[in-house]
């Protein structure tokens, strides 16, 4: 089965994203009732074994099937954490990985000038590597989503 990464930028695609994975998690419960990873869940979720300190994937289709814990296949980057540290909070807690989260504190309010020359060239290199890591857990990526404002706030 193929995955696909979500890539969330932005306070928009941050709270985009934010809906998109409540209903994800609500359409795989209603499908899904026995709690089985399997393949469909794969697409957008990694099942790890929380158990250990390095979290291992549980492959589909074997014994140990069942879900310990579901991670997203995101990665959301926000350079005011105020709405990514919201969602860390809130009832998705457990689904994103801490690792895949990238956050400054100041912000470029609302200046899409201020993001592309300042914090661009700044985290560009922690953004690719974080997104490439997501992609070498994957066994056959399809593709990614990209969630963000095409307007730069306001």
């Amino acid at each position: 089965m193929t995955q696909s990464i979500v890539v969330q930028v932005g306070q928009c695609g941050n709270q985009i994203g934010c809906r998109f994975w409540d209903l994800a998690l609500r359409e795989h419960s209603s499908i899904n009732k026995q709690g089985v990873y399997d393949e469909a869940m794969s697409s957008f979720f990694r099942n790890v074994d929380t158990r250990y300190e390095n979290h291992s994937d549980i492959p589909c289709g074997n014994a140990k099937g069942k879900i310990r814990s579901l991670k997203a296949r995101a990665v959301l980057v926000d350079m005011e954490e105020g709405v990514v540290s919201q969602m860390v909070k809130g009832p998705l807690r457990g689904i994103f990985d801490h690792q895949q989260l990238i956050t400054d504190v100041s912000g470029s309010g609302n200046n899409w000038a201020v993001g592309h020359m300042m914090y661009g060239p700044k985290y560009r290199e922690q953004i690719s590597e974080t997104v490439r890591k997501a992609a070498e857990a994957c066994d056959c990526l399809q593709c990614f989503f990209v969630m963000h404002s095409m307007g730069g706030g306001q």
